[in-house]
């Protein structure tokens, strides 16, 4: 299993996070967290941190990789099932502690055992799961080298991919064969399901690869995969023309590149997110398809693929050197076509570092 190093800095700006909030303790009890946090790779832990102590939850099937974690990296373990974290937490916390937890991954039924097991100690609670997501926004060079090694599986993979297609492959069959391709270059999974899409189902955003829907001649193929290196993802869509495209199609495909070139020139540090999303939408507008256009420009990635903060027109978050993201704009007319291209890109001090590097120029794919 490995271990990942954690950024001290991860603790210093939690220090800094409970000073502010007036908090004694820091609860994190999503997976990914816990792994950001302090490097213990499990499926079900969670962490006690204050700058005086801290404390590792998670059961017996991590029994010894958690006391040889903390023997080596000073966090004290504690065996517990996930439902038992509660109880054995109300054991270390005194009356009256002050708890910052992750509200955004803590269910109602979870909250209420907390609540629960907490009652005779006056435990305050305190929302700050927002701010606990923005401690892992900046990555290490570690998970920056890991998310690179990722996204050059990827572009690998798409350039054999896009060979070994003909007409009258399903979309399902596609998906599957991109997936077989990323695991035979090194991916250990894939980040997310597959999408590979045709000809007017190229207009559905999110849509599932069909059994049914076969590939043709003149089909634009939408194709949106990820790629995974020590658990850290990459995210990358293109769209391709398999034979001759219509020119009115062509214009579509020209106009999203032409957004997500302007959107990347944008991205740099100090940026905030909604104006990213602000210079791409407005460039599809410019171009005549904004009310095509419905879904964000794009979002963080790291350990899950869908991380804080979002590039959205409603967030505020200033972008940070070392953050991972995405920009990815779209056009889909529907029951007709859709296009959308997309990269992963590392927030730099003054631009960014495209990390997907497939090609962009428009593709026709002789049939």
């Amino acid at each position: 299993m490995t271990k990942i190093c954690p950024n001290k800095m991860r603790f210093e700006k939690a220090n800094e996070t409970l000073k502010r909030r007036k908090a004694d303790y820091l609860l994190i009890t999503q997976s990914a967290s816990v792994r950001y946090f302090c490097g213990f790779v499990s499926s079900n832990a969670a962490l006690l941190y204050s700058p005086n102590e801290r404390f590792l939850f998670t059961d017996s099937r991590y029994k010894t990789s958690a006391q040889n974690f903390c023997e080596a990296q000073g966090w004290k373990f504690i065996e517990a099932k996930q439902s038992e974290f509660a109880k054995k937490i109300s054991k270390i916390l005194k009356k009256g502690s002050k708890l910052l937890f992750q509200d955004n991954y803590l269910s109602v039924a979870e909250f209420e055992r907390y609540q629960k097991d907490f009652k005779a100690l006056r435990i305050k609670f305190i929302s700050g799961g927002g701010e606990i997501d923005g401690l892992f926004c900046v990555k290490t060079d570690e998970e920056l080298n890991f998310m690179e090694q990722a996204a050059q599986i990827a572009d690998k993979s798409s350039e054999k991919w896009l060979k070994k297609l003909r007409a009258g492959i399903s979309e399902f069959e596609a998906a599957r064969l991109l997936d077989v391709i990323t695991l035979q270059n090194g991916s250990e999974k894939t980040a997310f399901d597959t999408i590979v899409l045709f000809g007017e189902n190229c207009a559905l955003p999110h849509g599932v690869p069909s059994k049914k829907r076969l590939l043709r001649n003149g089909d634009f193929i939408l194709y949106d995969f990820g790629c995974v290196v020590e658990g850290f993802c990459s995210d990358m869509t293109r769209t391709v023309c398999f034979g001759e495209a219509k020119s009115e199609d062509r214009n579509i495909y020209e106009a999203v590149l032409d957004a997500q070139k302007k959107g990347l020139a944008a991205v740099k540090a100090g940026v905030k997110a909604k104006d990213i999303d602000k210079v791409v939408r407005d460039s599809v507008k410019e171009a005549g398809f904004g009310e095509y256009f419905k879904h964000a420009t794009g979002h963080s990635i790291g350990l899950c693929v869908h991380e804080n903060p979002s590039v959205n027109g409603k967030n505020e978050s200033v972008l940070q050197s070392g953050t991972v993201i995405t920009v990815e704009p779209g056009i889909y007319i529907p029951d007709r076509v859709g296009v959308r291209i997309e990269d992963t890109v590392v927030v730099q001090d003054k631009d960014c570092k495209i990390i997907t590097n497939t090609a962009k120029d428009f593709i026709c794919i002789k049939t």
